[in-house]
């Protein structure tokens, strides 16, 4: 055959339609970009509800304005809202937290359950620990992915979480636990401000005991051969609790008060009273020294003849369990929201949460963002200042970036949560 007559390769033409399904396949520029596109689009109505929570710096359990303007715009958004949740009544006083809601939206099918956290509370000085910002970025990544629900299976979930600044007492999240508020979510995301973006998922578990020591009144001066002493056994308890410290691994932490000493300084102390909080990085080391500190507080009552009244808390906080995949997708997210890896840095120092109970029991990631100078503390005046800027909410609307592409890549692939969840479970069997 004359070799100018010959057909063509075939090569040029399957190496066309194997790039085109290679494109295909791959994450569309086009769906991350309109993800992003929609927080802008939501940003101004957001950071004036962001803005008016900061201005109404409403403190723990008592949150009812801050929580309607979420409810109300989350409404609005097209969510299904529902407040007064039912809860624990030991935990909130007649079983309902008033300032907590959970919005809800369907997607276009079965899938996923993705659920968002917001937190609202302030403190003294108020809203020193960013909270107005986790509520902003949460409300902001929410109302970016309703427009994209009617097209997008699964279920979204907006969890409004009061309380959290005292939540060791178990009126925040954990109260919503016990309630089975969360029961059917797959993912949870969360965020906090910070002096820096980072992706250290590190709390400490944490544990609370309040001894009451009963001694014998007598006249310190004229019969002390008399008198028991309640206050030496809660001196003790802190002499061996000390010399406990040398003997525990580093990132356990031990701290206590005497919140009741005695009355008179000529009358044997016949009633003490120490509080103690015990943490660790886990929650079986926090257990162990929880036990050690108890037993202190034991040798204290018999090395003095002390009476010993002594009740486990009702509430303790987990560690949160850390699931790698998780962190990856968000990791990833974050840099199409422009944040890189040399910003984004783990800590040196630790803090406890009621998250860490949240993420004891689901997957749960929580990205701190950076809104104010290195070094600045949560609840300084400088924290409260940087949570009301106009740098501060550029940040949240960097970080509701990423949550939002987050949880659209979650709902759209079941296979990626199904992952999340099986390495949660590993993590977990291995906590």
């Amino acid at each position: 055959m004359d070799a100018s007559r010959q057909p063509a390769p075939a090569w040029p033409a399957l190496a066309h339609l194997l790039l085109l399904a290679l494109l295909l396949a791959a994450p569309q520029p086009a769906r991350a970009d309109a993800v992003t596109d929609a927080v802008d689009k939501a940003a101004p109505a957001c950071r004036d509800i962001a803005d008016r929570i900061f201005a109404l710096k409403e403190q723990s359990g008592k949150e009812f304005q801050s929580s309607a303007l979420l409810k109300n715009e989350l409404a609005r958004l097209g969510f299904t809202v529902t407040g007064d949740l039912a809860v624990p009544a030991d935990l909130v006083p007649g079983g309902v937290s008033q300032t907590a809601f959970k919005a809800e939206m369907a997607g276009s099918g079965p899938g996923p359950t993705v659920c968002i956290m917001l937190e609202y509370d302030a403190l003294a000085n108020g809203h020193s620990c960013g909270h107005n910002l986790i509520a902003g970025t949460g409300l902001l990544a929410a109302a970016a992915l309703a427009q994209r629900m009617p097209q997008t299976p699964g279920k979204l979930v907006v969890m409004g979480t009061p309380d959290e600044e005292r939540g060791s007492a178990g009126g925040g999240k954990v109260a919503l636990l016990e309630g089975g508020h969360f029961e059917g979510v797959d993912v949870v995301l969360a965020t906090h401000p910070a002096d820096r973006f980072s992706l250290d998922q590190r709390l400490l578990a944490m544990k609370r005991a309040t001894f009451t020591f009963q001694g014998k009144a007598a006249h310190a001066a004229a019969a002390p051969q008399l008198g028991v002493n309640a206050l030496d056994a809660a001196l003790l308890t802190f002499h061996c609790v000390d010399m406990l410290r040398q003997h525990v691994r580093q990132d356990v932490r031990m701290h206590g008060i005497i919140t009741k000493g005695g009355d008179k300084v000529n009358v044997v102390p016949e009633l003490a009273q120490a509080e103690f909080g015990v943490r660790a990085l886990d929650t079986a080391t926090m257990e162990n020294a929880y036990g050690r500190v108890c037993a202190c507080a034991r040798a204290g009552a018999l090395g003095t003849g002390a009476g010993l009244e002594f009740t486990e808390p009702r509430v303790s906080i987990a560690a949160p369990v850390r699931v790698a995949p998780l962190i990856d997708r968000i990791r990833d997210a974050l840099h199409q929201a422009g944040i890189d890896d040399a910003a984004i840095r783990d800590f040196d120092e630790f803090v406890s949460s009621d998250l860490g109970a949240v993420g004891d029991a689901y997957p749960t990631v929580n990205v701190w963002f950076k809104i104010a100078p290195d070094g600045t503390s949560l609840h300084a005046d400088a924290m409260r200042e940087a949570a009301g800027s106009s740098a501060g909410w550029q940040a949240a609307v960097a970080t509701a970036k990423a949550v939002a592409l987050t949880a659209d890549g979650l709902l759209r692939h079941p296979d990626a949560v199904r992952e999340i969840r099986q390495a949660f479970d590993a993590a977990k069997a291995g906590h």
